[in-house]
C-alpha cells in the first residue's frame, strides 16, 4: 500500500500532463479523488461517521488548483460553503498546504463584489479566536490571480501549513492533520450550539454596527409597511403623557396572570406582537423627532436613529438625544408597548437589563400602553431598570453542569 508522502509527491510530480480535462482516464484523477481521501478516512479517522473526505481535479476542465478536503457533514458537504479542512496544491506544484478553509463560492453568491473583503474579515475573526501557535495565520500563496478559485482559497484560509515537495513524511502529515482536526472539532462544537447554522454565524461576524442604524424618517415609513391593516395605519395617533403609578395591591393574581391555560395560535400571536411593537416604535420615533424639533434642535432630530430594524442584540431600539447634565447627550431608548388600557406588567430581557446598567442615565425605557387608542399613553424612565421596576425572572437559560 502506498503511503501518504508517496501519494502527495506523485500529485506534485505528475499533475501536469497531457490531460486537459478532469477525467478518470487521467492517472492523476484516482490519486486525488480516490486514493488520498480513502487513506485519510480509513487510517486516520476510521470511526468518524460525521466526516466526508473527497478530492477534486476540477469539473469539466482540469483545475490549476486541485484539492482534497475533509468536511464535517453537520456543517457542509461541499467546498463551496462552510468551514472544512483542505489540502490545497500550489499552481506551480512546488508544494501544498494543509489549511482550515472556507467556501469562497458562498461569499461570492452572498456578498458579490465584497466577497474577498468579507471572506478576509471572517477568516481574521477566526484567526483571532483560535488559540494556536503551531499553524501559520499568514495569507497563503497558491499562485492564483484575482478572480480565480485559487485566489479565493487564499482569501478564505484561516490556518495553514506549507509542505514543500519531497520534504515531508507520512508521519508528519498524519500528526499535523490530527492537530488541525482538534481545532476543527472545537470550532464545530461552537457551531453546534446554534444548530450548525453557518449562515447565521457569518452574519454575526460580519454585522456592521455603524450600518445597522436607520434614520427615524425612513424607519417610520418602513414601520408603516410592516403594520398589516391599512385602516389602522391611517389612524393619526398622538401620544399622551401619563404619570406612572405603582400597583396598589397584589391581589387577584389569577386574574392578572397572563399565562392563560388555553390553546394559543402562536403564529398569529407573534404577528400581532410584532405589529404592536412596530406601532410603538413608530410613535416613539415620531415623538423624539418632534420633541427635539420643538426644542430648536433640528440638527439632533435629524440624527435620531432606529437600530431594532436590523438587530435586537443591542439592548435598545432607538438612539436619540436629551438634556442631561446641562447639555444634550445621546440616549438609548428601549420601547415597550402593549394594547392594554392600563399600565400592566411587561417583559424585559437580560440584555436590556444589562444595557440599562451599562448606559446608566443615558438609558431610557419608553413605556407605551393603550396603543390602539387615538391617544396612547406613555411615560419615560431613565437609568437602571432594576432601580425603577420590580424584576421577576420568568424564564431561565439552562446549561448542564
Amino acid at each position: 500500500m502506498k503511503h501518504l508522502e508517496h501519494l502527495f509527491n506523485y500529485v506534485l510530480e505528475n499533475y501536469k500532463n497531457n490531460h486537459k480535462n478532469a477525467e478518470r482516464s487521467d492517472p492523476i484523477y484516482p490519486v486525488v479523488c480516490d486514493e488520498i481521501p480513502l487513506l485519510l478516512k480509513s487510517f486516520i479517522f476510521p470511526l468518524r461517521k460525521d466526516l466526508l473526505v473527497t478530492g477534486s481535479c476540477g469539473v469539466g476542465q482540469k483545475t490549476d488548483f486541485p484539492w482534497v478536503a475533509i468536511f464535517n457533514t453537520n456543517i457542509t458537504r461541499s467546498a463551496t460553503k462552510g468551514i472544512y479542512i483542505a489540502y490545497l496544491f500550489k499552481k506551480d506544484l512546488s508544494g501544498f498546504y494543509l489549511a482550515l478553509n472556507q467556501g469562497i463560492t458562498y461569499f461570492a453568491k452572498t456578498y458579490r463584489r465584497a466577497k474577498y473583503d468579507c471572506a478576509q474579515k471572517v477568516a481574521t475573526y477566526f484567526k483571532n479566536e483560535i488559540e494556536d501557535t503551531y499553524f501559520a495565520k499568514d495569507r497563503i500563496n497558491l499562485g492564483g490571480h484575482k478572480g480565480t478559485l485559487g485566489f479565493g482559497y487564499q482569501e478564505t484560509t484561516i490556518l495553514a501549513k506549507l509542505y514543500h515537495a519531497n520534504s515531508f513524511t507520512s508521519n508528519e502529515i498524519e500528526s499535523d492533520l490530527r492537530k488541525m482536526m482538534a481545532i476543527y472539532d472545537e470550532l464545530s462544537g461552537v457551531l453546534a450550539e446554534d444548530n450548525y447554522d453557518y449562515d447565521r454565524a457569518i452574519d454575526k461576524i460580519l454585522f456592521d454596527y455603524d450600518k445597522s442604524f436607520t434614520p427615524a424618517t425612513e424607519a417610520i415609513e418602513e414601520i408603516k409597511k410592516e403594520i398589516s391593516s391599512p385602516i389602522d395605519v391611517d389612524i393619526v395617533r398622538k401620544l399622551q403623557y401619563a404619570e406612572p403609578v405603582s400597583k396598589a395591591t397584589k391581589k387577584y393574581s389569577k386574574l392578572r396572570n397572563n399565562d392563560v391555560v388555553k390553546k394559543t395560535d402562536y403564529v398569529q400571536k407573534a404577528k400581532t406582537d410584532a405589529e404592536i411593537g412596530e406601532l410603538g416604535e413608530k410613535l416613539a420615533l415620531e415623538h423624539e423627532v418632534e420633541r427635539l424639533t420643538l426644542a430648536g434642535r433640528q440638527d439632533l432630530a435629524a440624527l435620531v436613529r432606529r437600530v431594532s430594524i436590523k438587530s435586537d442584540a443591542f439592548g435598545y431600539d432607538i438612539e436619540s438625544f436629551d438634556w442631561i447634565g446641562l447639555k444634550y447627550r445621546k440616549i438609548y431608548i428601549e420601547v415597550k408597548t402593549t394594547v392594554n388600557k392600563l399600565d400592566v406588567d411587561f417583559q424585559v430581557s437580560k440584555k436590556e437589563v444589562d444595557t440599562s446598567t451599562e448606559k446608566k442615565d443615558s438609558y431610557c425605557l419608553f413605556r407605551i400602553y393603550d396603543v390602539k387608542n387615538v391617544n396612547p399613553k406613555f411615560y419615560k424612565v431613565f437609568g437602571k431598570l432594576e432601580e425603577h421596576f420590580e424584576l421577576n425572572p420568568i424564564t431561565f437559560m439552562a446549561h448542564y453542569r
